[in-house]
Parts: C-alpha cells; sequence; structure tokens
C-alpha cells in the first residue's frame, strides 16, 4: 500500500533542489531542463497524483508557467491510525515557470512546490 511514497519523494527531492531564483525576487523552484530528473519528477507527479481540472497555462511575453494541482495521502499516518484519511490527505501546487536568467541560466526554468 505504498501508492504515494514515490509522490512524497519526487516532492521531497523537488524541495530539495529549490534554490532564490533572482537575487531581487521572491522566486524559488529548482531549475530543471525538458527530459532531466527534477522535470521527469514533476511529470510524474502531475500524470499520476493530479487534478486534471486544475491545470491552468499562462502565456505572457517573457514566457509561459503552468500549474497544477496534485493530491497527496500519507497513508502510513492513516494505517497506523494516528490520522484519519481526510486528515491525511494533503494538496500541494506544482508549477512550471519558463526563464533563461539568474539560477535558471543554461536550463529552461523551474519546477517549484507549494503545500495548500
Amino acid at each position: 500500500m505504498a501508492i504515494y511514497r514515490e509522490g512524497y519523494h519526487a516532492v521531497d527531492k523537488i524541495i530539495k533542489n529549490s534554490k532564490n531564483i533572482f537575487s531581487d525576487a521572491c522566486d524559488n523552484g529548482a531549475p530543471t531542463r525538458k527530459g532531466d530528473e527534477i522535470w521527469n519528477l514533476a511529470k510524474q507527479l502531475v500524470e499520476w497524483y493530479g487534478d486534471k481540472e486544475s491545470r491552468k497555462e499562462s502565456r505572457y511575453s517573457t514566457g509561459s508557467s503552468v500549474t497544477n494541482v496534485i493530491t497527496l495521502i500519507d497513508e502510513w499516518a492513516v494505517s497506523d491510525e494516528r490520522k484519519t484519511l481526510k486528515q491525511a490527505t494533503e494538496k500541494f501546487i506544482v508549477s512550471y515557470v519558463t526563464c533563461k536568467t539568474g539560477a535558471c541560466r543554461g536550463y529552461h526554468g523551474y519546477i517549484s512546490i507549494e503545500k495548500i
């Protein structure tokens, strides 16, 4: 019953690889290139745990961004009866933003994770 273990692993890996993208702004995320480990982890999160109707894409003159809401369940807390299923259900926003400057130099953009 470890369906969500890979989801939590992906969230942790992306968060651990996150950094401040620009020195004069609060943008924070893990720089990524299409097809690298961070990209593939985010893709897996959205494909396996994503709420399809939550996907939002924005295009603007300097780039684009995509956000998705994912749902994970702390199944260990449920099996140990420390939490109910409702209490153990957690939602996160997974965002991808294109950029080529700051900490993104040499990358296509960055992925960020935010618990909601």
